[in-house]
């Protein structure tokens, strides 16, 4: 027969119980997900939380009977409910820490905070805002979900003819398969950020002379049949094209369109025809005989294929377009999308936009899609919420082919010049946005307490202001500051519940490296038996380095 257990032991264990159904009904009040401003209303501070639970846990053990609690109520352990208040305790002071940064922003704006899949705050999130580059998550949502991420988009040389004795004659076409990263050498050194992925128009013109190839005769034509004629999208503006924001748009492309781009950048009107005449004269480089017309014209299809290069994988392409924010990528891509999901204006710019919302739909839902005119999010006619950001980076998750495709504060793309002396370098993960009057982030946000999932949008910032660049850096600061996660400090405590329960407020503790107000985190003993049936989550030590190129 097993002794019977001391009375303390019992009475303790009964006031554990009382403690925590008081304490979940008083949790539940609290929970995040409520409007801003009313949990702001209803917040109350640490230390009226320490003492409610000091005083409640009084009273039980004053009143509690000597028999166990029911074995249903032992289900309910008072560490859980601990965490479950602590947690949002902590979330409504980061609200009130945010909540006077957002208000100072240019209007309108929006902002959307998920820890580890729950929301933790939203302002405006379902505010259709204009979102700038942030958009090109949506169209690399579409692009891995209607291309393989393995898959390499192929340029082909094709006739109806091989070479005899090293002479090809008649007429060759290069067909465009919508690789937009097709470069020569002096262009892809020519970027600040090195190294720039790219597809070797010289490994082109290899391939040909190891044919073996020694003369070309008749005729060296561009196709780039497989996407819509018009090298840009109708609804920009013609400054887009004067101030080179993106190359002409075309499924057989190098340099992105570039004639000039050391002193004078130029663009080619006619991308097809460029491309074959810079394959013509890297066949002279090379000492082939060349004695073509060149033009442009769809291959038939019975040619035989002579040679191809293959681009980056998709799953690269896509880290090329985000971590460089490439305009000229995002757009042939969002072509491609079109194509891929057929229909009658396949391989349109309009295609492709239409089927990116279709798939985001799926991937927002119940909130309505975003509406996408472009790939890059040039257009302004593109239109956003924070919601929706932040529920697609959510669908894919830090460590997927988006998650890992997003610049890295002061260390790679279009953050590698940012954050370089802030406590987020290489803790952020983000895809930016910039367009007159309009300042966007998104991404993931490393913090003590877990992985943030965030997006930002501000609309009508000031020309010539920092106003937005600075409202993201106190905006992530204010992140940083979200306190570590409670559920590993909850004690396992023997002491008199009553003096436990006195003990169980932590001090605040400072946090100079973030300049962030100190958080609470409440402990709460948990009972003494029955054991601990799950353990705390293991702090997280695993680093994510997305930089590698494929």
């Amino acid at each position: 027969m097993s002794p019977a257990r001391p009375e303390p032991s019992r009475n303790r264990i009964a006031a554990t119980w009382a403690v925590v159904l008081a304490a979940l009904l008083a949790g539940l009040a609290v929970l995040p997900g409520v409007e801003l401003d009313r949990r702001r209303a209803e917040a109350d501070s640490a230390e009226a939380h320490v003492a409610a639970l000091d005083a409640a846990v009084d009273a039980a053990v004053a009143a509690a009977p000597a028999a166990d609690p029911p074995a249903a109520v032992a289900l309910l352990r008072v560490d859980r409910v601990a965490r479950v208040l602590a947690r949002s305790v902590r979330d409504r002071v980061l609200v009130d820490a945010l909540s006077p940064l957002a208000a100072a922003w240019p209007q309108p704006s929006c902002l959307s905070v998920f820890l580890e899949g729950r929301e933790v705050l939203g302002r405006n999130a379902d505010t259709p805002l204009i979102p700038a580059s942030v958009s090109k998550l949506f169209t690399a949502a579409g692009v891995l979900d209607h291309l393989d991420p393995d898959e390499r988009l192929a340029t082909r040389v094709v006739s109806a003819s091989r070479p005899v004795d090293g002479v090809l004659a008649g007429d060759v076409w290069v067909v465009g398969g919508g690789d937009p990263l097709v470069a020569t050498a002096p262009y892809a050194d020519s970027f600040r950020r090195q190294p720039q992925l790219h597809t070797s128009m010289e490994a082109l013109a290899d391939a040909l002379v190891a044919l073996p190839l020694t003369s070309v005769r008749g005729r060296l034509l561009g196709d780039d049949s497989r996407h819509e004629p018009a090298h840009y999208v109708e609804s920009w503006p013609d400054r887009y094209r004067i101030q080179l924001n993106t190359g002409p748009l075309s499924a057989l492309t190098v340099n992105d369109g570039r004639t000039a781009f050391t002193t004078a950048p130029e663009v080619t009107t006619a991308p097809a025809l460029w491309f074959v005449t810079l394959l013509r004269d890297l066949l002279l480089v090379r000492g082939v005989s060349v004695d073509v017309t060149l033009g442009s014209g769809q291959a038939p299809a019975d040619a035989a294929e002579l040679v191809r290069v293959e681009s980056p994988t998709v799953r690269a392409l896509v880290q090329q377009m985000l971590r460089e924010s490439d305009n000229n990528t995002a757009e042939i891509l969002l072509r491609e999308v079109g194509l891929r999901a057929g229909g009658a204006r396949a391989g349109t710019t309009a295609a492709g936009a239409a089927a990116v919302e279709r798939t985001v739909a799926g991937l927002v839902d119940p909130r309505p899609p975003p509406a996408v005119v472009d790939g890059s999010g040039l257009d302004r006619g593109n239109s956003a919420t924070c919601g929706q950001l932040v529920a697609v980076l959510e669908s894919f998750g830090p460590d997927s082919a988006v998650g890992r495709a997003l610049p890295v504060a002061a260390r790679s793309g279009t953050l590698s010049h940012r954050f370089a002396d802030h406590p987020a370098a290489g803790r952020l993960s983000a895809k930016t946005g910039l367009l007159t009057g309009v300042n966007s982030l998104a991404g993931f946000l490393k913090t003590p307490t877990g992985m943030l999932t965030f997006a930002q949008i501000v609309n009508g910032v000031p020309p010539d202001s920092r106003v937005g660049l600075e409202s993201q850096e106190t905006l992530v600061e204010a992140l940083l500051g979200h306190p570590a996660d409670c559920s590993t400090a909850v004690a396992l405590l023997d002491a008199p519940w009553s003096s436990a329960a006195a003990a169980s407020a932590a001090a605040l503790s400072p946090a100079p490296a973030t300049g962030i107000t100190p958080q609470p985190c409440i402990v709460v003993p948990a009972p003494p038996e029955p054991p601990a049936s799950e353990e705390p989550d293991p702090a997280d030590t695993s680093t994510t380095d997305p930089s590698a190129q494929e």
